[in-house]
């Protein structure tokens, strides 16, 4: 049989011992060799057929010469590799949904039911199919669609992470069936509803409300806002990346209406510099009984549905864009990185639909003037 040319990779069946007779036998499947990044890598065919074989050195090679991560490399590497990969970026990133349990480790809100279906699963094994099964368990378990999604998109970020790491390939992330998502609720509230809102809030609390309706910061940065932050004019307020929702700090000058109004409360109150600046003492008690009390939702015992404290961010978005503030402008005050995202947050109700189609006909009505002079 001729030599293989020298850099071409070998095929062959292994000789091995058997360790009871002692005789010298040789290996069912036939195994391949090749060279990738500077070393000789070992692999089994998985087949009987020396053709089948040769066609595997030579996708294997090519996947070399592209500079591809070898599957010997990849076949050992599990989900808990990629997850606490994720982990650690998130953290390097100081994300926001990077929480601490009490025994001191870190996680991702979510990570736990990924945990319970894929824990020490190969990641080459996690495919399509097995993303439906889990697509179904949860299902089983009751939890709905949107909450899955979520899910599945903390599990494609870990692929997406460990290929960019180079511990995966992209053939090695498979097609994710995505669950639909949640439609972006509708709740907001006017300014004129506001003011009574904020009206039969306690005192203590209208400094807060207010800051939270005409920025649209979320309620847990808003919480994290220290005096050490705050001008001494409290004119202005220096918000550090480390508790946006983009990462990216922020100066927001507290003018305008409403804003004057808290910055006017905030100068009245006393300064303990390492304390957080806005009070929230049963915030959420008074939040849902003010709400009930106006109709904006709907106290029941222990129970609320209505207006979410979290509306406050949407209502405060919708302003922005109606005030004709740039949307650049408006994603940076708000906070919102995509632009995907803050379209969720951007609600359309009635009036504004009865507004643009009179805009529509106002124009029409315009050119059949011009087309009539002509």
């Amino acid at each position: 049989m001729a030599k293989r040319a020298y850099g071409t990779g070998s095929v062959k069946k292994l000789k091995f011992k058997d360790k009871k007779t002692g005789e010298a036998k040789e290996s069912r499947y036939y195994y391949i060799f090749y060279h990738a990044h500077g070393r000789l890598i070992r692999e089994s065919a998985k087949t009987e057929s020396k053709m089948e074989a040769e066609s595997l050195l030579q996708r294997r090679m090519g996947e070399a010469g592209l500079g591809v991560q070898p599957h010997q490399d990849v076949k050992n590497v599990r989900y808990e590799n990629i997850r606490d990969a994720l982990v650690a970026e998130y953290k390097n990133q100081v994300r926001a949904c990077v929480f601490v349990h009490k025994d001191g480790s870190e996680y991702i809100g979510g990570l736990n039911h990924l945990d319970a279906f894929f824990k020490g699963m190969r990641v080459t094994d996690i495919s399509t199919d097995t993303i439906r099964r889990y697509i179904e368990a949860r299902r089983t378990a009751k939890a709905a669609d949107p909450t899955i999604r979520r899910n599945l998109v903390l599990l494609r970020s870990m692929m997406n992470q460990a290929r960019k790491e180079g511990k995966i390939r992209f053939a090695d992330i498979p097609h994710f069936p995505m669950p639909k998502d949640s439609k972006p609720r509708t709740g907001f509230v006017n300014p004129d509803v506001f003011e009574q809102l904020r009206a039969a809030l306690p005192t203590n609390l209208r400094p807060l409300i207010t800051f939270l309706f005409y920025t649209g910061c979320r309620l847990g940065a808003a919480q994290k806002i220290m005096w050490a932050m705050i001008s001494r004019d409290c004119k202005e307020i220096e918000l550090p990346g480390e508790i946006t929702k983009n990462g990216e700090p922020l100066i927001l000058p507290l003018v305008g209406k409403g804003l004057d109004e808290a910055s006017t409360m905030l100068k009245k109150q006393f300064r303990k510099e390492r304390e957080p600046v806005f009070d929230a003492t049963n915030l959420r008690k008074e939040w849902a009984a003010a709400c009930h009390r106006l109709g904006l939702g709907v106290k029941e015992g222990w129970r609320y549905h209505g207006l979410t404290i979290h509306d406050l961010r949407r209502s405060a978005v919708r302003n922005l864009i109606r005030a004709g503030v740039r949307e650049d402008v408006a994603m940076t005050i708000s906070g919102h990185k995509t632009r995907a995202v803050f379209s969720r947050y951007n609600i359309t109700d009635t009036a504004d639909i009865r507004e643009a189609l009179v805009k529509v006909g106002q124009y029409a009505k315009i050119q059949q003037r011009k087309a009539a002079k002509r």
